[in-house]
């Protein structure tokens, strides 16, 4: 089930002419249990999951600023209801989501079980994240993350993708950007003809106890190439490829104010990456300044490197 799929048979029912109850169409045969997508009167997009007859469910109607879920006694109907069709997009991402997670299930209390819990799992995402704006120089230190992370879920860092997912770090305020079980990860973007980049402070290149640490400096043209939302769809497409759970990776963004929904606010900030290098930081000769090696009096402390003459620590290098 892919989104073309969704799009296919939202195609088939948004344009009839609904008096009462909805125009549905199943979503697939290949689902064990009955999920169909709907559009009621108020063409509001739905997701619909038919519970056999006699069979009851006990939960609350529930109903939030964009979502809403409610079982009707009279069709034995769980309905899932976009209230804000403004939200399609990712309305179509929890409905691939929820199709992943159900599909298989047989047993109705397994799947009516899941279709609930998904929903309170995605509520959270159906809110507009408006509130501030990032700057150009956020912007770019996001985009130099995502490209690392899409780098990861392609060559398989971890063992399934929700681990590479959840190594992801840097948004939850973590020390590094990225967090294994046997290294972390800090990212550095700059711009091709930089010659520094900038470390904000005396535990950015501090290495953790029995762990190594990596320095990985991605280099872009601005101005050129990919804006930010067209990355986040790539990165969303190969995690459903991957049948990951996608709610992992809107966490991460929505911890720092992104969404899809207003990711295209950054469309005029382009970027096009050069190149990808990998710094071994836990050289014990690596130039860094780190609170270990610091006086307990000196604090705060920021300063810049000159990437040029760290060939001697390089890893591997990338180039795009």
């Amino acid at each position: 089930m892919e989104i073309k799929d969704l799009q296919n048979k939202w195609s088939i029912i948004t344009h009839s002419q609904i008096d009462k109850g909805y125009k549905s169409v199943i979503l697939t045969p290949e689902c064990k249990s009955d999920l169909y997508l709907g559009i009621n009167k108020d063409a509001n997009r739905c997701l619909i999951l038919s519970l056999p007859e006699n069979h009851n469910v006990d939960f609350k109607t529930t109903v939030k600023e964009n979502l809403s879920i409610e079982f009707f006694r009279d069709t034995n109907f769980i309905v899932l209801k976009l209230i804000d069709n403004s939200f399609y997009e990712l309305f179509d991402d929890l409905i691939i989501s929820m199709y992943n997670r159900i599909k298989d299930f047989s047993d109705v209390d397994d799947y009516s079980k899941e279709f609930i819990l998904t929903f309170y799992k995605w509520n959270e995402f159906f809110n507009d994240k408006n509130s501030f704006l990032l700057s150009q120089q956020h912007i770019k230190g996001l985009f130099g993350e995502l490209l690392l992370l899409q780098f990861y879920i392609d060559n398989n860092e971890s063992a399934h993708v929700d681990d590479t997912l959840n190594s992801w770090t840097g948004p939850f305020d973590k020390r590094h950007d990225f967090t294994f079980d046997r290294k972390d990860v800090e990212v550095k973007t700059k711009t091709e003809s930089a010659l520094d980049i900038r470390i904000s402070s005396e535990y950015q290149l501090e290495s953790n106890p029995d762990k190594e640490l990596e320095l990985v400096v991605i280099s872009v043209t601005e101005n050129d190439g990919q804006n930010l939302k067209s990355l986040i769809k790539e990165i969303k497409n190969k995690i459903q490829h991957k049948s990951g759970d996608y709610t992992i990776f809107l966490k991460a963004l929505n911890m720092i104010g992104i969404d899809l929904k207003n990711a295209g606010i950054y469309d005029n900030y382009l970027f096009k990456p050069g190149s990808l290098i990998i710094y071994n930081c836990t050289d014990p000769d690596f130039p860094k300044i780190v609170k270990s090696q610091t006086a307990e009096e000196i604090s705060r402390v920021k300063y810049s490197l000159r990437v040029s003459s760290l060939n001697n620590y390089i890893k591997s290098q990338i180039n795009f």
